[in-house]
């Protein structure tokens, strides 16, 4: 009898750890394990199908791997010291009427890339009536400008000067709109794609890059 109404006990107990699920550091679980604090992991985490989560952004988190102390952690990107994309405004001002040579942002080519995404330029004091000076032969030509980034000496430098050896008609000011991305973060990186139209009409079409 005392046998029977022990594995009883244990059935019903077995019951409730079911349906309550197990807390750890959390007295009240919601989920079958819950755990509030850091886990240390010391091998390999292996999901198998996890699917797509449909939810809000604000209502998930990614899960990192702490090296330093095997411990995984809430990886919240609103609140993190970095980001894979960092967007930046440069304003740059009193520039010498044939524009940026080589300016150095100091972000290091080992770890980021840096894209220009768009440029406004300006006369002094916020002037819109900045000109580009040429010769007769060359007045025509465009585009008029030509931006880019490029690296040196372990750091990523600016370039945007009128083409053509123009020059602008007083020393302008430059905002541009730089996107700065994480070399770690980033899943795929693709070689130019080169096409040739062959000069017979405005469409083309290639395949799509490497896309994760």
């Amino acid at each position: 009898m005392k046998k029977i109404l022990f594995l009883a006990v244990l059935c019903s107990s077995i019951a409730i750890y079911k349906a309550q699920g197990v807390g750890i550091g959390n007295n009240n679980p919601t989920q079958t394990l819950d755990v509030t604090g850091n886990t240390k992991l010391s091998g390999d985490l292996y999901f198998e199908n996890p699917g797509t989560y449909t939810g809000p952004s604000t209502n998930s988190y990614l899960i990192v791997r702490d090296n330093s102390d095997k411990a995984l952690k809430r990886y919240v990107p609103a609140t993190s010291d970095y980001s894979a994309i960092n967007s930046t405004i440069y304003h740059i001002t009193n520039i010498t009427p044939g524009g940026i040579a080589n300016f150095d942002t100091k972000i290091p080519v080992s770890k980021y890339y840096l894209v220009i995404g768009g440029f406004i330029i300006r006369g002094v004091n916020n002037d819109s009536n900045i000109k580009i000076t040429s010769s007769a032969t060359t007045s025509q030509y465009i585009p008029q400008y030509s931006a880019r980034s490029f690296e040196q000496n372990g750091t990523w430098r600016i370039r945007f000067v009128p083409n053509n050896n123009r020059v602008f008609h007083q020393n302008p000011e430059i905002r541009l709109s730089v996107s700065v991305y994480r070399k770690d973060m980033l899943t795929t990186v693709n070689q130019p794609i080169t096409f040739d139209m062959n000069g017979i009409s405005g469409t083309g079409s290639v395949p799509a890059p490497a896309l994760p």
